[in-house]
């Protein structure tokens, strides 16, 4: 790959998590907070500078025209209505669209004809209103004698986009104090050829303005100097100089992660093939070498699995925009509040999780909400609420989509269950409440009447379930007729080693997840019950459906005299895994299952034991389906 290649892919990375910013923000501008421009004006300013560096002069002249609207917003001179903030984020699609136009053909050229028109009717329609432009850094238009500290700023020579980076510094600065002038003035700063030195004057706290530099990268040094209006001495000059270190991140390409992740699993492996052979053997010196060994593969073992945590914003960032749109299109009012957005995920399972996330949220809009008519007439507010939540419990994450809206109608559940075949009217009458609202996790189930382009299409919500429980969690679900939703969905934190029993069932052996795990007992004939042909454990006065996995799995030669009940859960409900014998819980490396072996039920994967043995992994949900 050569360097443009790599700066292409950088800018392409960069330029979408600006996207993200952008959608957020116009949100934030049409909910009145105006001071979010100024984190748009940032990013719409870099993608405007990398784009002029990289050559894709359609997007930079794209992002040129965004700036000029939104300067006019900044000044009042054109309202942040519903209007506008629409044609803004429409802008944003085209930015979206001409990024991937570049990822897959290496050409901007897309067709923003009609958005630049869109953006000169706004220009035209409000040119002689509002107030001038005061809020925008100046070169030289102000007297830099008001100024009272200059910052003298060297980037480093390893920065490729040193226009971008000074331009990053001055948004920074200006969003901190105010910004008399720059030297070179900012046109200059912005061409291709500058040369990473300038100068910035400023009105404010040099404290402040020392901390934020700091912090940003790509700078080899700078000086803050205090200037005196009434002297001008260099000796009366108090000046600060600080040597910057240089970035100490790095991007890495997902790949890469995922090869040391495996790279980590089977030292877990071989680790505990030395552990075996340590103890059988009892070599003092090989068992004090394997425990050493042993410490640093934990410790390399929790640095990558550290590494591979992201945070749920990531998800979260798409929804305001997602939110506000769909409730435009389907004419409702919906206030959306986030909570948690700093809970942290392997990436696997973020990836894997999002798509049931955005479809449980539009979800939540078009057939949770009500319209706001329909909610005036419940005596309820016009505005709808929808809160998306994450968070850590014990060794779990907690996701809750939860709205306010009009709940499920347990029977229209069970009318359309009955219509589409799903059930029999005999088996739906046989059904508890709650029973009847896991109904819409069928296969083929939806409520809708109609089909629509955002739901009721009979797809989706048993594709969420199943999503949930590959990925070893369990989804639940709480409703109440007019008054709302809940779905709360619980995931462990990471999927790639997990900790698990391992349990023998004649000379076979399996692994069964820790999390699924609530307790394990012997089975007696006190507690062992046989009732009209069913199997149940008797525990602290509760029956529990009881299943042999010697039965369920067709394993002769199994006679041992005392057995084992492990009980699990699944979706609230507790089921007991009949075994001979536990025989050991250690961490274990999952290894999924591939081509037609992935399509057996019961299974999530393999791991490899020590002694170089195969165990499958039981994958509680489908086993207790099947």
């Amino acid at each position: 790959m050569d360097d443009m290649d790599r700066y292409k892919q950088e800018f392409l990375q960069e330029a979408r998590e600006y996207l993200d910013v952008m959608n957020q923000n116009f949100i934030r501008v049409e909910n009145g907070d105006l001071d979010a421009l100024n984190e748009i004006f940032r990013v719409a300013h870099t993608i405007k500078g990398m784009a002029g560096f990289m050559g894709y002069k359609n997007l930079e002249n794209l992002c040129h025209k965004l700036e000029s609207v939104m300067g006019k917003i900044r000044d009042g001179e054109i309202p942040a209505n519903e209007e506008i903030v629409d044609i803004m984020l429409k802008s944003v699609d085209k930015i979206e669209e001409i990024l991937n136009k570049i990822e897959k053909d290496n050409s901007d050229d897309v067709d923003i004809s009609e958005i630049l028109s869109n953006f000169e009717s706004i220009m035209k329609d409000h040119e002689n209103s509002g107030k001038k432009n005061e809020g925008k850094i100046s070169t030289q238009d102000k007297n830099i004698a008001n100024a009272n500290i200059r910052v003298d700023i060297k980037l480093s020579d390893d920065c490729v986009m040193k226009s971008v980076r000074a331009a990053l510094i001055l948004e920074a600065l200006n969003e901190l104090t105010e910004v008399i002038a720059t030297d070179p003035d900012e046109e200059t700063i912005e061409k291709d050829d500058f040369d990473g030195k300038f100068s910035v004057y400023i009105k404010g706290d040099r404290d402040k303005v020392y901390e934020a530099l700091r912090k940003i990268a790509e700078i080899e040094s700078f000086d803050v100097v205090e200037i005196s209006s009434k002297v001008t001495s260099e000796d009366t000059k108090e000046k600060f100089t600080e040597k910057l270190k240089k970035t100490e991140s790095i991007r890495v390409n997902i790949k890469q992660l995922d090869t040391i992740m495996n790279l980590v699993g089977e030292l877990v492996i071989c680790k505990g093939r030395l552990l075996q052979i340590a103890q059988e053997y009892d070599i003092p010196e090989l068992r004090e070498a394997v425990s050493i060994m042993d410490k640093s593969i934990i410790s390399l073992q929790d640095e990558i699995m550290r590494i591979r945590m992201v945070k749920i914003e990531r998800i979260f960032n798409k929804f305001p925009r997602m939110v506000r749109d769909l409730a435009r299109k389907l004419g409702k009012k919906v206030e959306l509040i986030i909570e948690g957005h700093d809970t942290e995920l392997d990436r696997t399972i973020l990836d894997e999780i999002s798509d049931p996330l955005v479809h449980l949220v539009r979800n939540a809009v078009d057939h949770g909400i009500e319209y706001p008519e329909e909610r005036k007439l419940a005596g309820k507010s016009e505005v709808g609420k929808i809160i998306i939540s994450a968070r850590r419990e014990r060794n779990n994450v907690i996701i809750e989509i939860e709205d306010d809206g009009r709940g499920l109608d347990t029977e229209k559940i069970k009318q359309k269950a009955i219509e589409k075949g799903l059930i029999s009217p005999s088996e739906v009458e046989s059904l508890s409440e709650e029973d009847l609202k896991m109904l819409i996790f069928t296969p083929g189930f939806s409520t809708k009447d109609t089909v629509t382009e955002i739901s009721g299409r009979g797809v989706g919500m048993d594709v969420v379930k199943t999503k949930v429980e590959k990925l070893g969690g369990n989804i639940k679900l709480f409703s109440e007729k007019g008054k709302g939703t809940k779905i709360r969905i619980t995931l462990p934190p990471t999927v790639a080693i997990i900790k698990a029993l391992l349990v023998k069932v004649g000379e076979e052996y399996y692994a069964i997840p820790l999390s699924n795990v609530i307790e394990a007992l012997n089975v007696t004939d006190e507690n062992y019950k046989i009732i009209h042909g069913n199997s149940f454990l008797y525990v602290r006065n509760k029956l529990i459906p009881a299943f042999r996995l010697r039965d369920l799995f067709n394993i002769n030669g199994s006679n041992a005299e005392k057995e084992v009940g492990i009980i699990v859960e699944k979706e609230g409900e507790r089921f007991a895994l009949i075994v001979d014998a536990i025989t050991d819980q250690q961490e274990i490396v999952i290894k999924p299952l591939s081509s037609f072996l992935a399509k057996v039920r019961g299974f999530c994967g393999v791991t490899i034991l020590g002694d170089g043995r195969v165990v499958p992994i039981i994958d509680v949900s489908s086993l207790l389906e099947r």
